[in-house]
């Protein structure tokens, strides 16, 4: 199978299972990958076509300048990380082709039974640690007591989880075969029952909206119906019987939020402008003695917390001119599909982000980043 591909898309299909690995590994797997296409000046030439180069990488010198300004060396750490995830934005925009987007698609598929098996493993041993076993199907709270599979916490991987299941109806749609629709299907619906374990309750609330906007996507208008129907039904059934999500009745979590955005908006009032770079809320927090957090768990205060209103309007920028590219290639109606697949990626972020920062780590940034940067097959000469 590898035969049908290059050398460069075969590096597309490894940076992908790099993904899956823990993210010390998965960061040097595809910090390598980079060094080897610059080696083949490959690298330089991608940065230079990239759509928004400019934009992102001004962001990424800012935040340099503003991290080391107030010494934020966690900030500077994941400046790196935005960095790495930018220049394999480069090389995945000149590399890919419509075929290896398939193939990574199904790769990421396989990859997620073997992370959900794993994720099953690790919820029985946790099971069983605190007295209970596997079949109680117990969700405990505390997030050391949570499923992770290979990625660093359980909020973590129920994004990836969300993004899989999104992936798997691309798949579903693309693939005419029905065993292999069966099969999309069958992955699906296991990996939305090891969300469930993970006891994640942000990473649910997409499902309300991700079926609706891939069905209206692709124009499949009666399913695109039956699924708003299915889903008032469904918030209806959770409305009066609200046991049925994991850890619905504990508020302590969401308390916990309000102190750390209590403490966001101080920072905020105080270093407006510029912020002081990734991982701001953590450096902040100590010094007010405010609510013990890695970041401002809302997306939306975490960006005008750390980047400051000049480094939010920035990455906007950036934002608009590759929602300008993905919503151009979808007028070209090559393939709908995958513009419906953009748009629920883009609907997960903004969801999950209401109440968590879950993309400054490789795995999800990275896997997020390259699909909005997809559209990209349908604009090459």
């Amino acid at each position: 199978m590898l035969k049908e591909f290059n050398f460069d898309e075969k590096m597309i299909l490894l940076a992908t299972l790099f993904l899956f690995l823990p993210f010390e590994i998965a960061s040097v797997g595809i910090a390598c990958i980079l060094i080897q296409a610059f080696c083949r000046h490959k690298l330089v030439d991608a940065v230079k076509n990239q759509t928004g180069a400019l934009f992102f990488y001004s962001f990424v010198g800012l935040e340099f300048i503003v991290s080391i300004l107030h010494a934020n060396w966690n900030g500077f750490g994941n400046v790196w990380l935005f960095v790495l995830i930018g220049l394999y934005g480069a090389y995945y925009r000149k590399s890919v082709t419509r075929k290896c987007f398939e193939k990574m698609c199904d790769l990421i598929i396989i990859l997620s039974v073997f992370t959900a098996i794993y994720g099953l493993y690790q919820f029985n041993q946790i099971s069983v640690a605190n007295g209970r076993t596997f079949l109680e199907f117990h969700i405990f709270n505390s997030p050391t007591r949570r499923i992770t599979a290979t990625f660093m916490n359980a909020n973590i991987y129920a994004m990836i989880i969300d993004f899989i299941c999104v992936i798997c109806m691309y798949r579903f749609v693309r693939n005419e075969n029905i065993l292999c629709r069966i099969a999309y299907f069958v992955v699906a619906l296991f990996n939305f029952f090891v969300l469930y374990l993970t006891g994640s309750r942000t990473a649910l609330l997409p499902f309300a909206v991700i079926f609706p906007i891939f069905l209206y996507c692709i124009c499949w208008k009666k399913l695109f119906v039956t699924s708003i129907v299915l889903e008032l039904c469904v918030c209806g059934l959770v409305f009066f019987k609200p046991t049925l999500i994991p850890r619905i009745s504990d508020m302590s979590t969401f308390a916990s939020r309000v102190k750390i955005w209590k403490t966001a908006f101080l920072c905020i009032s105080m270093y407006p402008f510029f912020g002081w770079g990734p991982q701001t809320y953590k450096k902040f927090y100590p010094l007010v003695h405010g609510h013990k957090a890695p970041h401002a768990h809302n997306i939306y205060i975490d960006s005008i917390l750390s980047y400051g209103v000049v480094g939010t309007l920035i990455v906007l920028a950036y934002t608009f001119v590759l929602n300008k590219e993905i919503f151009t290639s979808n007028t070209r109606r090559e393939n709908p599909a995958l513009f419906g697949m953009m748009m629920c990626f883009i609907a997960i972020v903004l969801i999950y982000g209401l109440l968590d920062c879950t993309l400054n780590i490789v795995a999800t940034g990275t896997l997020c980043f390259i699909v909005l940067n997809s559209a990209c097959m349908y604009l090459k000469k």
